[in-house]
């Protein structure tokens, strides 16, 4: 199997199986998307902003005390983030695992209709095999990617998360080094700026290239593993270790298809949001303008329906995209460990001049 068919194959089951577009629109949510969507409309705050609202916190802890509100505060952040982590985290796998088996279902079907549908022009093909194909697309071999065969779905969704968790795990110790590079950049950014007209922001990132550089290595091997092992454990019932071996030496066979199965669904999605976040600011600015002015009721109800009407399109984009993301490592998992769309009705060594001959 070729890498532009996995991309451009994923891309007609997605658009045919808009069961999926829900499911991991809320994945891509409950992992950290929902943050890159509301940035339209959120208002970050500044440096001051900050320091007003964390100084009453941080001033007795320099002084060296900790007061009850301090830890509670602590505690309870802490608990919220790891909440999130852990119940979001095993959601977006269990909504990762059902998407991941109704594109197999899709593709597996269509593989199968593919192999029993006649070849048009075989004259020497008995009567029998020109009969229409007995597995309409969408359908799949009996028991094949179930949950009897599987696994529960819960614990299904627990072993992705755990794979997931450990495929990070090399992210998680570049963004602890990064972090250490970046606050000392900072502090001699700060002390002694290099160029005041620049940004510090702009200023640490630009000393500290090779920082950034594995950052991206560290999340994309991350992205790449776990989705490469999800799939083994949603669809073949696979162990931890076994889906993370698998994963990885996959993606050492094949690097060249690895980053091109990452990178052009990655670089649709970053284009998506990007759209899509110009879009919802400029009308959430236009809605702003509007109440800020009195303006007629009547305006004020067109900005707003502009304002919800381009919001629901850029999730609907999105979510669009995020399917094609995901269905590019299920179809690939699929059609790389089987062989679909034979010939049949043909002797062996006979020319075809089509190419559906041979699927592999």
């Amino acid at each position: 199997m070729s890498r532009g068919a996995a991309l451009t194959g994923a891309l007609l089951i997605t658009m045919a199986t808009p069961a999926t577009w829900p499911l991991a629109l809320a994945a891509f949510l409950l992992r950290g998307g929902i943050l890159l969507v509301t940035i339209p409309i959120v208002v970050l705050p500044t440096p001051v902003g900050l320091g007003n609202v964390l100084a009453p916190w941080i001033t007795p802890l320099a002084l060296g005390s900790i007061t009850v509100a301090f830890v509670a505060v602590s505690v309870g952040a802490v608990v919220l983030v790891l909440g999130w982590l852990v119940l979001g985290g095993w959601t977006a796998a269990a909504l990762e695992a059902e998407a991941a088996r109704i594109v197999a279902r899709e593709t597996a079907g269509r593989a199968s209709a593919r192999i029993l549908a006649p070849d048009a022009g075989a004259d020497d093909a008995p009567a029998a095999s020109r009969e229409p194909a007995a597995i309409a697309p969408g359908s799949a071999p009996a028991g094949w990617g179930s949950d009897d065969a599987v696994g529960r779905p819960g614990g299904i969704a627990l072993r992705i998360l755990a794979a997931r968790v450990l495929a990070y795990l090399p992210l998680a110790m570049a963004l602890a080094w990064a972090s250490v590079r970046y606050v000392w950049t900072a502090y001699l950014e700060l002390t002694n700026p290099s160029d005041p007209s620049v940004s510090v922001v702009v200023r640490v990132v630009r000393s500290s290239p090779d920082v950034l550089a594995v950052l991206v290595v560290a999340w994309m091997a991350g992205e790449i593993v776990g989705a490469v092992a999800a799939r083994r454990i949603a669809l073949e019932g696979d162990g931890i270790p076994a889906a993370l071996r698998i994963a990885i030496a996959t993606s050492v066979r094949h690097p060249v298809a690895a980053l091109g199965r990452f990178w052009l669904p990655t670089l649709g999605l970053v284009v998506v949001l990007v759209i899509s976040a110009l879009a919802a600011a400029w009308s959430w600015a236009v809605v702003g303008t509007v109440l800020g002015g009195r303006s007629d009721p009547v305006w004020v109800v067109l900005a707003v329906v502009v304002f919800v009407a381009i919001w629901v399109v850029g999730l609907l984009l999105t979510a669009v995209a995020c399917a094609w993301r995901a269905a590019v490592w299920t179809m690939a998992d699929v059609l790389d460990r089987r062989t679909f769309g034979g010939s049949t009705g043909r002797r062996p060594g006979d020319w075809r001049p089509d190419p559906s001959s041979a699927n592999v």
